[in-house]
């Protein structure tokens, strides 16, 4: 039924389409016509345009419905099929111009009335076609709220931008109207893009902004540096205007977004670093054609591990992760998204039930292993020692082993930079996790490269000071800082887990690799940007209050212990630490004195760590 009505709309549209073809075209050759005799056409010559014009007509309409054009989508009419349409018209004009060679006029239409015809014929078509296409683009309701539309200024005239530029003026309905580009390029400055003059650099962005009385800035240079991108939202501000940019490249390349999905201007776009060159061929030489597996999958980490390296086109992938809730989230948001084909199996189990994982590595023999899951909250774990050691140090300790066992190839914990001179339970654990690697590397008959990558904080990941400082702004303040003076190194989930698997390249076994997360950032002043990024003045609109440091946290996180020594890599975005000394005491001796004392109160818990993490600083209550 479905096919047979729309078959019958089909051939009642395309009919339709031709009579109104026929009429144009019949329009057109009478016109031609009357233009030839100065609109006095003699008796003998109006009896052959009676005689003449129900088979010059057909004729143009069997080389338009040739050359596409019945068939075709009204609302889309661009130069091809403008070449497509003068083609079929010119054909049908070179037809009878031949014939009046060979007929010597007799029966056939003037010269001068072919050439006029053709002129008026491609005009009026041509016309139609425009016509339809700025009805679909520019409804009667964007004509209506036509002074609700903002002054646009587009940043950046080049293809991006002058893209930008033509989809907002064809799509009124989108609210945005491009008024000025403003761009670097001195060959620019001067020119019209699309009919949108290129008024002035970008440094000269507040007076073009009033002069054309703009409401919003939009960032169309999507390769463009974060210090460049903040240097442009930071002059949009203080000009009082909103700013929006356009989709990361990567996306606008893979079709994953359209130019006009424009978005906010984010904190992670103003971080100040460039994009990261990975070594691809280095990492699928890692990853292709393996058996990876990945603990806390359902993570901010863990998530984005999966998304990567099903890049990489593994054998299959494992996703493990405690919590339900996680996992079907991951299945959703991440699996669903990519076609998998079975590739990917998930799987809800705590990682420290040993005796149920080691079916697990049974079944699936695993070749690569990401160890993400963790206890990774400072203050939570302040209060619950034992749980941060039983998640973080008994659990990696655990896998270690079994990884050893099952010759897994290589095994990448998920470390911190909270493990360097640690101040809280939860950067000595990681410390402990790290140490039961470096013993397990020298474990007789071992063949599995062990490896750690420590890195800082992730913007937004769960628990972070990103969506706790969006939760204050959204409830109108106050925005709480700790301490003035304190300052964090953040990166980009992407920019970390794309260095965590540039890390495992490189790894030989025994390492501690730290990413290079750039120069650390004041909490005072991502809480200041990120007032303004939503719109809003501190002091005025949302008030900064200081509460003073939490337990376990440092006024600043460090890079490097003091018992290590730095060492290049091959990649200048990831370093190499090096351990000087032996330790005395053995991973198992560490973890069966601490066991021992999981049921006692955290000090005395705190005081034993402290005895195998000497660089440990612990706060007590």
């Amino acid at each position: 039924m479905a096919v047979s009505i729309a078959s019958r709309y089909l051939s009642v549209r395309t009919l339709g389409l031709i009579l109104l073809y026929a009429l144009l075209c019949s329009v057109s050759y009478f016109v031609a016509f009357q233009l030839r005799f100065d609109f006095n056409v003699p008796e003998n010559f109006e009896l052959d345009l009676v005689n003449t014009i129900w088979w010059v007509v057909g004729l143009k309409l069997m080389l338009l419905i040739a050359a596409g054009q019945v068939d075709c989508v009204l609302s889309y009419f661009r130069l091809p099929d403008a070449v497509r349409l003068s083609f079929g018209l010119f054909v049908s004009s070179a037809i009878l111009a031949s014939m009046w060679y060979v007929y010597h006029g007799n029966g056939v239409p003037p010269r001068a009335v072919i050439l006029t015809d053709f002129l008026l014929s491609f005009l009026m078509l041509a016309g139609f076609r425009v016509a339809m296409r700025v009805k679909a683009s520019s409804g009667l309701e964007d004509w209506l709220t036509w002074d609700e539309t903002e002054n646009v200024l587009i940043v950046g005239a080049g293809e991006v931008g002058a893209g930008l530029c033509s989809e907002l003026k064809h799509k009124a309905r989108l609210g945005m109207r491009p008024v000025a580009f403003l761009d670097d390029d001195d060959s620019k400055i001067g020119r019209y893009v699309h009919g949108v003059l290129v008024a002035d650099a970008i440094d000269g962005l507040a007076e073009v902004a009033k002069r054309y009385a703009a409401h919003k800035v939009v960032i169309a240079f999507p390769s463009a540096s974060a210090g460049r991108v903040r240097k442009v939202a930071e002059m949009a501000r203080e000009a009082g205007l909103a700013v929006d940019t356009v989709p990361a490249l990567t996306d606008l390349v893979s079709g994953r977004a359209q130019m006009t999905q424009l978005r906010p201007v984010e904190l992670e776009d103003l971080l100040g670093r460039d994009t990261i060159d990975l070594n691809s061929d280095q990492i699928r030489s890692m990853l292709a054609g393996k058996r990876v597996l990945v603990t806390g999958a359902g993570g901010s980490i863990g998530r984005e591990l999966v998304a990567q390296v099903l890049e990489y086109a593994p054998a299959s992938l494992l996703c493990i992760d405690q919590a339900e809730i996680a996992i079907f989230d991951l299945q959703q948001e991440v699996l669903a998204q990519r076609d998998t084909a079975g590739l990917a199996q998930t799987l809800v189990l705590d990682v420290h039930q040993v005796n149920e994982v080691e079916p697990v590595f049974k079944r699936f023999q695993p070749e690569v292993i990401f160890h993400a899951a963790a206890h990774k909250h400072v203050n939570l774990m302040e209060a619950q020692p034992a749980e941060s050691l039983k998640n973080n140090f008994y659990t990696t300790a655990g896998l270690a082993r079994l990884a050893s066992d099952f010759s897994v190839e290589r095994f990448i914990l998920i470390s911190s930079d909270k493990a360097i001179n640690p101040t809280s339970v939860m950067g000595a654990s990681k410390r402990l996790a790290e140490l039961s690697l470096l013993e397990q590397q020298e474990a007789e008959g071992n063949v599995t490269k062990f490896m750690a990558v420590r890195f800082g904080n992730v913007l937004g990941s769960s628990g972070s000071v990103i969506p706790i400082f969006k939760r204050q702004i959204a409830a109108g303040g106050p925005v709480t800082v700790t301490d003035p003076e304190v300052t964090r190194f953040f990166m980009t989930v992407q920019e970390a887990v794309g260095l965590v698997l540039q890390s495992a390249t490189q790894g030989q076994g025994g390492e501690i690799f730290v990413l290079d997360m750039g120069q650390s950032m004041k909490i005072l002043d991502v809480a200041r940007q990120m007032i303004a990024l939503s719109g809003y003045q501190e002091g005025e609109d949302i008030a900064i209050e200081f509460i003073g440091l939490k337990p376990g946290e440092k006024l600043f996180e460090e890079v490097q212990h003091l018992s290590e020594r730095l060492q290049p890599t091959d990649h200048p975005r990831v370093m190499r630490f090096v351990a000087d000394g032996e330790r005395v005491d053995s991973v198992e001796s560490i973890r069966s004195e601490l066991v021992a004392l999981s049921d006692g109160d955290a000090s005395e818990i705190k005081h034993a760590i402290q005895k195998f993490v000497p660089e440990y600083t612990p706060y007590f209550d």
